[in-house]
């Protein structure tokens, strides 16, 4: 059940902004969408703050959700999907802090609710009950979303519970096959790019026991990558495997800096994801190194791992 203090703030007067965390992924917008969703439909002022929306990810946040600039002092701020305060889009305390990441250490300044969920859209749908606010349409569409983002089309963070979420989702009128038409489309030079992504790969050893990192760097400027539809970039890990009993570690240059995702099957990525300023789940997870590029990213993995 949601904490009793965060359904107290959420039903409290006044206005709501709902903030995820910068360069948000689809779990992070269909979270802030589902929040922003509910509490209008309570008759509450709501909107999402998220200024800084890769534009591959824009279809994944519906546009009349949106609030500009930075919230005004009355507005009570809700963190939703960041694991550390200083990863939210906009700088500040936030009064409510509703997170499903198991590194979160409850930074709201009113009320927390962190509770280990395959999405973060999954602690939603029991706010949403608590508040009187039925899951359909729109609303289930948008916490499906967020849910099929986070497990990558449903490659990790499984368990029995997300799959029982996307029963219920589904059951409730989520758009399944326009969700899937979305993550699963590809271009015609995809696999072709994600041969030069693969040929690009190396591996590091260290860490504790000898962990390989399979690292893959991909350029802003690769051939290719320019060309790809929406979203084919995400998907990336879904095509790269990580080294036997090792972390993938798939960096991706930029012109805010160099985004590590960091993947494995039975390794905890975690105390990677933290030396390097970052964090997640145990086997997924990410790194944003602002200002950086490919070349300063990789020595900074080289020497966190070799130490």
């Amino acid at each position: 059940m949601p904490d009793p203090g965060v359904l107290d703030a959420l039903r409290a007067d006044g206005e709501f902004a709902v903030i995820p965390h910068v360069l948000p992924d689809v779990d992070a917008l269909g979270s802030a969408e589902g929040l922003c969703r509910i509490l209008r439909a309570t008759g509450r002022r709501a909107s999402v703050h998220a200024p800084d929306v890769p534009d591959i990810y824009r279809w994944a946040l519906a546009p009349e959700l949106c609030g500009d600039g930075e919230p005004a002092p009355r507005v009570t701020r809700i963190a939703i999907d960041t694991a550390r305060a200083a990863r939210l889009q906009i700088a500040g305390d936030a009064a409510v802090n509703i997170d499903h990441h198991e590194d979160n250490p409850g930074f709201g300044t009113r009320a927390n609710w962190v509770a280990v969920a395959p999405s973060c859209t999954c602690l939603l749908w029991p706010v949403a009950e608590a508040l009187g606010v039925p899951v359909r349409g729109e609303l289930a569409t948008a916490l499906y979303r967020g849910l099929v983002g986070d497990t990558e089309c449903f490659r990790v963070n499984l368990s029995p519970e997300a799959f029982g979420w996307a029963a219920r989702l589904a059951a409730a009128g989520a758009d399944c096959e326009g969700t899937a038409e979305r993550f699963w489309q590809r271009s015609p030079g995809f696999w072709g790019y994600l041969a030069a992504v693969e040929r690009a790969a190396f591996e590091v050893e260290g860490g504790e026991a000898g962990v390989p990192v399979r690292v893959v760097p991909i350029a802003a400027d690769l051939p290719g990558r320019h060309a790809l539809l929406p979203y084919e970039n995400a998907l990336l890990p879904g095509h790269l495997s990580p080294p036997e009993g090792g972390i993938l570690a798939i960096l991706q240059g930029g012109k805010n800096g160099v985004r590590f995702r960091l993947r494995s099957r039975g390794v905890d990525v975690l105390p990677l994801a933290h030396a390097l300023g970052g964090g997640g789940h145990p086997q997924a997870a990410g790194v944003q190194m602002a200002g950086a590029g490919l070349d300063e990213a990789v020595a900074a993995l080289r020497a966190v791992w070799a130490g």
